[in-house]
C-alpha cells in the first residue's frame, strides 16, 4: 500500500517538475530603469489593455518578469509615469520594440519629465 502512494507521489513530483520548467523557459525578464524629474513618482505598467501593475516610486531600478507570449505578435507595452501635482507621463513599446531595447542596452531606461498640474 505504501509503495504504491510513493510511486504516485515520485510520479506526480516528476510531472510537476516538467511542467514548471517549461513554464521557466517562456519567461522574459525584463530589466527596469526609471528616474523621473521630479524623482518620487509612482510607476505602473501594463500588457496590452490589461490591469495596472504596480512598480515602485522613483528611482526605480527592478526585475520584471513577463511571458514571452504577451511581448510578441503585437503586443503592447505600457509604462505610466504618475506623481500628485504632476500631469502623469506614459510610454509604449510594442513586445518587439521592449525586447529589442533590453537585448541591446541591458535594460529598459526612461527618464520621464514630470510636468507641474497649473488646473
Amino acid at each position: 500500500m505504501k509503495t504504491g502512494i510513493m510511486a504516485k507521489f515520485a510520479l506526480m513530483t516528476a510531472v510537476l517538475g516538467v511542467l514548471s520548467l517549461n513554464g521557466c523557459a517562456s519567461n522574459q525578464q525584463i530589466n527596469l530603469n526609471v528616474h523621473t524629474e521630479p524623482e518620487g513618482s509612482h510607476i505602473i505598467y501594463r500588457v496590452d489593455n490589461n490591469r495596472w501593475m504596480y512598480l515602485g516610486v522613483t528611482p526605480l531600478d527592478t526585475i520584471e518578469i513577463i511571458h514571452e507570449d504577451e511581448l510578441k505578435n503585437n503586443h503592447t507595452f505600457s509604462m505610466k509615469a504618475m506623481r500628485c501635482g504632476y500631469l502623469e507621463q506614459a510610454k509604449e513599446w510594442t513586445g518587439d520594440e521592449l525586447l529589442e531595447e533590453n537585448d541591446a542596452k541591458g535594460m529598459i531606461f526612461w527618464t520621464p519629465r514630470l510636468i507641474k498640474n497649473t488646473e
